[in-house]
């Protein structure tokens, strides 16, 4: 069974032997991980708890004893491996063997990063689907991360107004460790009986954290603030321009692509593009949005910054993509 992490709490989780927690966002991952332990700890399914991680004094014959031997002192044992990559050929045959060994006194919790498409068809990963529950790790972005916001807010006693959750969204957005550190300083400081927002506001720090793809995706939604907000911490950060330009015109391409083609062919291009469903909503916006002109013309400046990129002058090529967002993102 495969669910999203927001889904754990509602899986009854006894009947599972096996769990794999799969993503990259460390908070939701290390939350997710903790639940399922504590849930088994509660049914009296994990009396004993082995741990082991894939660094370098890492041996699998250390972990296939645990899994082979009875306990001594318990009758249940948790066993978590937490692995550092994707599974490679040598690692998803220890997976494979690894599995083969579980028994109803055991549960096993194997967490990892992101999992590929690669990952989905390998038969480690099938039988874990098959047999036990895949929780998959997805930072909360735009509605959802507002939604998470609200309620950890909730979950303290605070006011969960509108402009507070604005307010820490601008300033850790994308980062969701210091959001919720911020957020628990905030309890620490104030308890329920919250302050004035500019009050608070002066007792917190900027520490946004946002990718390429976040900006590409929020100048095709034609979010101006969010647009600017983002550009200008990827600068401050020191982001190379390369990526951003290079994502620009992969979308531009295909908003060409489904502009010159009906709606009933739009599905095969979302394919051969491998825009995932999520994302098809925002594209076909975007290409509704706007005319052939425009993508044309924003096609040409992506030109232009690509060359400033070559020509090492990245401060104009920063602001040749300030420009961009200004005529595509700007509502005026």
């Amino acid at each position: 069974m495969r669910i999203y992490a927001d889904r754990l709490a509602q899986q009854s989780l006894a009947n599972f032997p096996c769990f794999l927690i799969a993503g990259d966002e460390p908070l939701i991952k290390v939350e997710s991980i903790d639940y399922i332990r504590q849930q088994l700890q509660q049914q009296g399914l994990a009396e004993e708890r082995l741990s082991f991680s894939f660094d370098a004094d890492f041996q699998w014959s250390n972990i296939f004893d645990a899994m082979a031997e009875l306990s001594l002192f318990s009758q249940y044992r948790l066993i978590e491996l937490q692995l550092d990559r994707s599974p490679d050929k040598a690692i998803q045959n220890q997976l494979q063997e690894l599995l083969a060994l579980l028994n109803p006194e055991t549960r096993l919790i194997i967490s990892l990063p992101k999992l590929t498409k690669a990952n989905e068809k390998q038969s480690w990963y099938q039988q874990i689907e098959q047999q036990g529950l895949v929780v998959m790790i997805y930072p909360p972005e735009g509605a959802q991360l507002q939604t998470w916001i609200r309620q950890r807010l909730q979950q303290h006693g605070l006011t969960n107004s509108q402009e507070l959750i604005g307010l820490l969204l601008h300033y850790y957005e994308g980062n969701l460790l210091a959001l919720n550190q911020a957020i628990n300083n905030i309890v620490l400081r104030w308890g329920n009986q919250l302050p004035s927002l500019k009050e608070i506001e002066s007792g917190l720090s900027h520490a946004n954290h946002f990718s390429s793809f976040q900006l590409v995706d929020a100048i095709l939604a034609a979010d101006f603030p969010r647009s600017l907000l983002i550009i200008k911490q990827l600068q401050l950060e020191g982001e190379e321009p390369t990526l951003i330009n290079w994502g620009l015109d992969k979308e531009f391409k295909l908003l060409q692509a489904l502009q010159a083609q009906p709606t009933n062919h739009h599905a095969s291009l979302f394919k051969q593009y491998a825009v995932w469903s999520k994302r098809q909503g925002l594209i076909s916006g975007a290409a509704k949005r706007y005319s052939a002109e425009q993508i044309h013309q924003a096609r040409l400046q992506v030109a232009e910054i690509d060359k400033a990129i070559k020509q090492f002058a990245s401060n104009h090529a920063w602001h040749q993509l300030e420009r961009l967002i200004f005529i595509l993102a700007n509502p005026q």
